[in-house]
This record gives C-alpha cells, sequence and structure tokens, in this order.
C-alpha cells in the first residue's frame, strides 16, 4: 500500500492545478479593472481637453451650426464616460468575486498543504523509529568477545 503522502500528493496536485487557474483568473481580473480605469482616465483627459479648446477657441465666436456640434459630440463623449464607469463598475464587482474564489481556492490548497507535510513528518518520524528499532535488534544480536 502506498504511504499516505503519496496518496496525499496526488489531492494536492489537483489542488495546485486549481490554484494556478485561479491565480490567472486573479491577474485577468485585475487587469481587466487597470485596463478599465485608464480608458476612463483618457476619456476624461480627452473630454477635458476639447471642452477647453472649444472655449478657447469660441472666445471670438462660433456659429449655431458650431455650437450643435461641439454639444452633441460633448453629449457622445459624456456618454461614452458613463458607459466606462459601467464597465468598470462590472468589472471591478467582478474583481470581487474572483478575489473570493481565489482565497478560496488558496486556503484549500495550504490547508492541503500542510496536509502532506504533517504527512510526511509522521512518515519520516515512523521511519526513524523503525531504523532505531532495526539498530537496537541487531546490537542485540552482537555477542561482546568476553562472553
Amino acid at each position: 500500500m502506498a504511504k499516505r503522502s503519496k496518496r496525499l500528493q496526488v489531492v494536492l496536485d489537483l489542488a495546485e492545478r486549481k490554484r494556478k487557474q485561479a491565480d490567472q483568473l486573479l491577474a485577468e481580473a485585475q487587469n481587466r479593472v487597470l485596463q478599465d480605469q485608464q480608458t476612463l482616465e483618457q476619456l476624461q483627459q480627452y473630454y477635458s481637453e476639447y471642452a477647453n479648446n472649444f472655449y478657447a477657441d469660441g472666445a471670438a465666436g462660433v456659429s449655431v451650426s458650431q455650437l450643435h456640434t461641439h454639444q452633441a459630440f460633448m453629449h457622445k463623449l459624456r456618454q461614452a464616460i458613463a458607459q466606462q464607469q459601467q464597465a468598470r463598475q462590472i468589472n471591478e464587482d467582478q474583481l470581487a468575486r474572483v478575489k473570493e474564489h481565489w482565497q478560496s481556492v488558496y486556503g484549500h490548497f495550504k490547508a492541503i498543504d500542510s496536509l502532506v507535510e504533517k504527512a510526511r513528518d509522521e512518515e519520516r518520524i515512523q521511519e526513524e523509529k523503525s531504523q532505531q528499532k532495526q539498530l537496537d535488534e541487531r546490537s542485540q544480536l552482537i555477542r561482546p568477545p568476553y562472553i
């Protein structure tokens, strides 16, 4: 029969595979949130620059059609910013769920890892006791020369 640590190693390998998958999911979710934040900042910066440029150029006067075009474009930018904020919030919520999953998987992996280590320690202690017993038995078989 295989040693307990060897049997548990299969379970540990499976838990490690799941942990690596959870690591990858966590990294992907974090990257999505980071990308969303960067995109949002770019949109907000562009919105601000466009508005400032229009108002600076418009100080000399603008036509009604230019004003309508500007207002329509600003409205579309505000919509894009709102959509990006919504996408970021959705991905942040998903990141929170992925973190919970990762913590659960990581905790399970650590528990199994410590169980395997405990089994190995017990086996090592048992092996040392067995070796000591064999040494003791052998030493009793050897007769001193004076007997």
